[in-house]
């Protein structure tokens, strides 16, 4: 039995309304046209579903039994559709800033545990991921969109620092550093090259705000993505080294 969808519609509100009349006004329809799709429906079932009590229309036992699990099924068909073009994204903070309203995307900051991160992409509880992933799974697809530079930066008021910073002098500082770690180690340390010496990382934080924040208000340096560092330098007081 193939069945027209829309002809279940229209018998769950006859079944609500007890009423071919109030059933199509509330769908948009004739009454002649709702009394076809029932008759239609009880050709369909081979048995009635209606019949005529005073000005309304009264419900069979077919009727009743048929229309809880119609209901039911009925409801999850649509739930389904409703819910077919709602994905869920991780994007970073840095994009998540200036990122468009997207009413078929519900966004959540990444993150800051990778491991658990790339479970949640493997299992489906998250439909995409946008931001810096440096570790490689085969099961996963995963393509460069673009490359964005990092800077360092720091308070305007450093007293060590002036216009430059030299190599010397960054590894000199104490610096403030995301805690997200992939494969064990932090962007920066998987990034730099081979010759990098250890940072002195005196503040662990959770996102790129919270390290500007720290950095404009004390005397620790950060390695920041250049957009975020730019969008925020004037107001957060603070110093922009594009090179060491």
């Amino acid at each position: 039995m193939n069945l027209d969808l829309n002809l279940l519609k229209v018998f769950l509100e006859a079944y609500q309304y007890e009423s071919y009349t109030k059933a199509a006004i509330y769908l948009g329809m004739s009454q002649p046209a709702v009394s076809s799709s029932i008759k239609r429906l009880e050709d369909e079932i081979g048995e009635p579903l209606f019949y005529r009590e005073g000005r309304g229309m009264k419900p069979t036992a077919m009727a009743t039994r048929l229309a809880a699990r119609f209901r039911l099924g009925f409801d999850e068909i649509q739930n389904a559709l409703a819910d077919r073009f709602v994905y869920s994204a991780y994007v970073s903070e840095t994009l998540a800033i200036d990122l468009p309203d997207l009413p078929s995307i519900v966004i959540e900051h990444t993150p800051s545990d990778q491991n658990q991160l790339m479970q949640n992409i493997k299992s489906l509880s998250v439909d995409l991921a946008v931001g810096i992933f440096l570790v490689k799974d085969p099961s996963i697809v995963c393509e460069p969109i673009f490359r964005e530079p990092t800077v360092v930066v720091c308070s305007n008021k450093h007293p060590r620092i002036g216009e430059t910073i030299s190599v010397h002098r960054f590894y000199q500082e104490h610096h403030t550093a995301l805690a997200t770690l992939w494969q064990g180690m932090d962007g920066f340390a998987l990034i730099a090259n081979q010759n990098a010496q250890e940072r002195s990382i005196m503040c662990k934080v959770n996102s790129m705000s919270a390290a500007l924040m720290d950095v404009s208000s004390s005397e620790r340096i950060a390695v920041i993505p250049r957009r975020i560092a730019m969008m925020w330098c004037k107001p957060l007081g603070l110093k922009v080294f594009d090179n060491l």
